[in-house]
């Protein structure tokens, strides 16, 4: 309904969840071609949130597959956009899980530096400082 309306952010949505039910039962490449299709819908509406999260979710379809190299390409992309909008838990989250497809890939050297990146972002999270008393 949302595709043939032309609603774009309820596509997203929808096609965000079916690609989640996808990835929870197995269907690792089913979830990548819903995700893809979520950012484009995502994008056609100009929603921050669903392409931000589209983006991630492709990183992370692909290091299901063990494809390191692209899921640290779609990783970084999000994260690139979690920066601009200065979106410090998520910036956290995406610092280390390109730390773990870094680590994946052997590439130490970057992976410490994602780690340690990820460190700050979260020290200024409404989470950390539920935890430590801020």
């Amino acid at each position: 309904m949302a595709e043939r309306h032309g609603l774009h952010r309820e596509r997203a949505a929808a096609l965000l969840n079916l690609a989640d039910l996808d990835a929870r039962t197995g269907r690792t490449k089913d979830a990548l071609l819903r995700y893809r299709l979520a950012l484009e819908a995502g994008r056609a509406a100009n929603d921050p949130y669903a392409t931000g999260r589209a983006m991630e979710s492709v990183g992370g379809s692909y290091q299901e597959l063990g494809d390191w190299q692209r899921a640290g390409d779609w990783y970084g992309r999000a994260l690139a956009q979690r920066l601009a909008r200065d979106e410090r838990a998520d910036q956290a989250r995406l610092y280390a899980r390109l730390g773990a497809v870094q680590t994946y890939a052997g590439r130490y050297g970057e992976a410490l530096r994602s780690w340690r990146a990820a460190a700050p972002a979260t020290a200024g999270s409404p989470i950390s400082r539920a935890t430590h008393g801020r």
